[in-house]
């Protein structure tokens, strides 16, 4: 009888459901169960990991309202939680309770609805939850046995995105550290946090990188449908749908009604397209009106995107938007450690830190001339040596990249200001010493293979995170400040010119 009673609470529930929430929603609640009921909260089971992270993310809210709803309207305690987790896996904080009596419990004794040692009642509660939402089979496994969530073949590539991008092989640094973690942020919570999320930097930088990983995790672990697609794809289609009103009418509900997300790669190549930014301007608020996520990438700041509506640049910063810089010396030397273990190399100390100080260009190029060193040595049958990456490596970046030291660097900058090695080491705080002390700060730290606590006392024995912050100063203030760029250019250039 207790069963009977507690399937009737939870059949009106399932009912109030179909009619509350939206119909696209309902593939992740089908299937869903009532472990147990208290007082205070009822456990309720999900079947597969990707309706789990729906219903925790962006459903709870509104399942617990219709909930209170119910026990209102049967005269029942409504101050109750909802708590969810995998079917047939049990809440090991909680033991589970006797049956009760045959009412829902009001003083604190609590019910079991889908007792997990009972099959039978297993499988009768289970099936509440596939017919209430229109299931067309009414045979039940015990969900001990379900299939994890996959997701097929055809959605992936209708995706367009490439399995080998994801969170696991991006590697972090100090130089796309906030990117990192508001991209993550993202895939855990697709149209509610950073909406739109705007990643911007140079080529080869590993854009493109975190914008399909975040496609691929939350193919990994929803159902929502997912779109990656360049500018210049969105601009052609675009153009070729402007021929007839039918065509329009199917690239519309392409980028609108049949996806969840939008990933839209090298957003600045709308600029100056004025037919096209207005049909993205439309789609993109389509999209945020009916919580659905954007992720846009540009190689440029959305406030140097030259020939763009404005709106759409309003649009673009407001909610979050991310630089990635240049990788510093530890997180090359970390990329390159990590793509060799890839390719099941060892790559030796005085190999990687050799590459990770001549090719600072970007991470592409980095890794470019890593595939080149283990492809040479591999067809050749030849060690990897220093000699090798010499080799191969010197004659492309000896004019581009040249590992100085120290005292050459703050020597140059003290001459171009004309200040002192006594002045520029010491601890004043005056703007005409602390701008150069910060420049020859930023000249050694990408010119040199020092890290940052050798760079500190190097510069007059100063701790890791003074070196840290005078670079981050400026590398903020190249993105504005022209003369900055004339002076380092300069510096950089007298550098050189003494090799």
């Amino acid at each position: 009888m207790g069963l009977m009673v507690s399937a009737d609470i939870w059949s009106r529930y399932l009912e109030s459901l179909k009619k509350r929430i939206s119909e696209q929603y309902f593939p992740y609640i089908e299937g869903m169960t009532c472990r147990n009921m208290s007082e205070t909260r009822w456990d309720v089971c999900v079947p597969d990991k990707s309706s789990l992270s729906i219903v925790e993310t962006r459903l709870t809210a509104l399942l617990e309202d219709v909930l209170h709803d119910v026990l209102r309207s049967q005269g029942l305690n409504d101050d109750v939680k909802l708590s969810f987790s995998l079917s047939g896996v049990s809440d090991k904080s909680s033991a589970m309770p006797e049956r009760s009596s045959g009412v829902l419990p009001l003083s604190g004794a609590s019910m079991s609805v889908c007792d997990v040692s009972t099959v039978e009642a297993h499988k009768a509660a289970f099936q509440i939850g596939q017919t209430a939402f229109g299931s067309s089979s009414t045979h039940v496994e015990d969900s001990s046995d379900m299939e994890p969530f996959v997701t097929s073949e055809e959605v992936r590539i209708k995706s367009k995105l490439k399995q080998k991008f994801s969170f696991d092989n991006f590697v972090m640094g100090g130089s796309n550290q906030e990117a990192l973690s508001a991209a993550k942020a993202v895939a855990g919570s697709p149209g509610s946090a950073f909406n739109p999320l705007f990643i911007y930097g140079g080529a080869g930088l590993g854009k493109t990188h975190l914008m399909q990983a975040i496609g691929n995790e939350i193919l990994d672990t929803t159902r929502l449908r997912v779109r990656y697609i360049t500018s210049e794809e969105f601009v052609n289609q675009c153009m070729n749908a402007m021929s007839g009103i039918r065509q329009m009418e199917v690239f519309r509900q392409s980028m609108r009604d049949n996806i969840d997300v939008l990933l839209l790669d090298d957003v600045q190549f709308i600029a100056g397209k004025d037919r096209t930014q207005m049909e993205f301007f439309n789609t993109f608020n389509d999209l945020i009106a009916n919580g659905k996520q954007i992720v846009l990438t540009s190689d440029r700041d959305p406030h140097d995107i030259s020939d763009i509506d404005e709106r759409m640049r309003s649009r673009f910063c407001s909610n979050g938007w991310f630089d990635i810089q240049l990788p510093d010396f530890e997180t090359r030397l970390a990329i390159l450690r990590k793509k060799s273990r890839a390719e099941g190399i060892i790559l030796p100390d005085d190999v990687a830190q050799y590459m990770a100080s001549k090719v600072a260009t970007n991470v592409r190029e980095l890794e470019g001339c890593l595939k080149r060193i283990i492809g040479s040595s591999q067809a050749h049958h030849e060690a990897i040596t220093i000699a090798l990456a010499q080799r191969l490596i010197e004659p492309f970046y000896q004019t581009r990249q040249i590992l100085l030291n120290v005292e050459a660097i703050v020597s140059c900058v003290c001459t171009y200001f004309g200040i002192s090695h006594e002045e520029i080491m010491g601890r004043s705080r005056k703007k005409e010493l602390s701008y150069p002390r910060k420049i020859a700060m930023y000249l050694a730290r990408t010119h040199t293979s020092l890290s940052l606590p050798d760079l500190g006392r190097a510069f007059g024995g100063r701790d890791h995170t003074t070196v840290l912050s005078a670079v981050q100063a400026i590398v903020n203030d190249l993105k504005t400040d022209n003369e900055l760029q004339l002076n380092i250019k300069t510096i950089e250039k007298k550098l050189f010119e003494k090799r």
